[in-house]
């Protein structure tokens, strides 16, 4: 069962990898979507969405700009593997993803130089007309390199990892495992402000404190917040256009009638 479990996951990160190179951009490089596919296809989808929303905010407070930045799809998906298979908390996902990041960023550094002799191959089939060699290197063995740096690292952590994930955790001090989760947890918090940055502005932080509000004091769960805000969506988007449909032909046929007027004059 744990080997089966362990393909799964690993299929999944071949997705994950391979989206942006090869199927478009499905944003299954996303720890959202893809945790969140860990977690269906493992037969626990509450630890999954958990997961994927807690590394999503992290990964979003290591955004990168351009090539550079650090990459927590992969850590994030082995964290949300070994917290369904072992049972283990959230905090123990974000224990694993840090070290699985460093270790992703070591391997993608040296693929990284792998690549750059394919281009250099591809160079060279093309200057001698051999189109085909050239077509090879850049759909086969791109691609089989991009597998490969993937599948060795994900299949040996969570494989080997899962059982003694539990034990690791018992073993290392409370105060290590403390610092970890607290910053994992300020680099989240970074992540929702970066968020946040992009989708408030003067016109809609109201409308933000009165969510937060609303969150706050009203006792309510997180679901009925949500409709309440979608009904008071629909009813402003109604109140705004919908309401006014009227008065704008009746506006411009006055200006109409205006410019008339004017040139008969």
């Amino acid at each position: 069962m744990r080997l089966v479990q362990t393909l799964i996951v690993v299929l999944i990160s071949v997705i994950m990898k391979l989206d942006s190179r090869m199927f478009g951009r499905l944003n299954f490089e996303r720890p959202l979507l893809t945790c969140t596919l860990c977690g269906l296809l493992l037969g626990n989808i509450q630890v999954g969405l958990a997961v994927g929303a807690t590394m999503e905010l992290a990964t979003l407070g290591m955004m990168s700009i351009g090539a550079s930045g650090i990459d927590m799809n992969m850590g994030s998906l082995v964290g949300c593997a070994i917290c369904i298979m072992t049972g283990a908390d959230i905090e123990t996902a974000l224990t694993v993803a840090v070290p699985m990041t460093l270790l992703n960023t070591l391997l993608d550094t040296v693929a990284s130089v792998i690549r750059i002799q394919f281009t250099h191959m591809c160079d060279d089939a093309v200057d001698a007309g051999d189109f085909a060699k050239a077509k090879r290197v850049d759909i086969v063995y791109g691609p089989v390199l991009y597998v490969l740096f993937t599948i060795i690292p994900v299949f040996l952590s969570v494989y080997f990892g899962a059982d003694v994930v539990q034990s690791i955790a018992s073993a290392v001090p409370s105060w290590v495992t403390s610092g970890v989760s607290l910053g994992a947890n300020i680099i989240a918090f970074y992540g929702f402000a970066m968020l946040l940055s992009t989708m408030v502005n003067r016109n809609t932080v109201v409308y933000f404190f009165a969510g937060f509000l609303l969150a706050a004091y009203s006792g309510l769960g997180l679901t009925a917040i949500a409709l309440i805000g979608i009904v008071l969506a629909v009813i402003l988007y109604s109140v705004k256009y919908i309401g006014n449909k009227s008065a704008v032909p009746a506006a411009a046929s006055e200006s109409f009638l205006d410019e008339l007027e004017d040139l008969d004059n």
